[in-house]
């Protein structure tokens, strides 16, 4: 099976296309690391996109945005963790557009 992934991450990186692909793995990455460095009611909040080098979230209220601010190293860590070459360097936190419960 080694060999495919090779074959897979030489294709990637031949196209042009792997640092997108690991950034792209970033936003599937966010609810795990947000949940291990933030806590169950991380999942209000969800990654929306990728802006080079920083994951773009929505959060429910300016109260997440702060937290996500305070604990970006360790959320940025925990991404690379889960999503090795994903280069996130930087969280952008957004309102969250929808219709907030409580």
């Amino acid at each position: 099976m080694r060999p495919v992934s090779r074959a897979l991450d030489r294709l990637l990186r031949g196209l042009g296309i792997a640092t997108d692909v690991a950034r792209a793995s970033a936003i599937d990455a966010w609810p795990a690391a947000a949940a291990a460095v933030l806590g169950a009611d991380a999942a209000g909040t969800r990654a929306i996109g990728v802006d080079g080098a920083t994951i773009v979230v929505a959060v429910p209220t300016p109260a997440w945005a702060s937290e996500i601010r305070l604990r970006s190293a360790e959320l940025v860590a925990r991404i690379e963790t889960l999503a090795p070459g994903s280069g996130i360097r930087a969280i952008r936190s957004i309102p969250s557009s929808r219709s907030r419960s409580s």
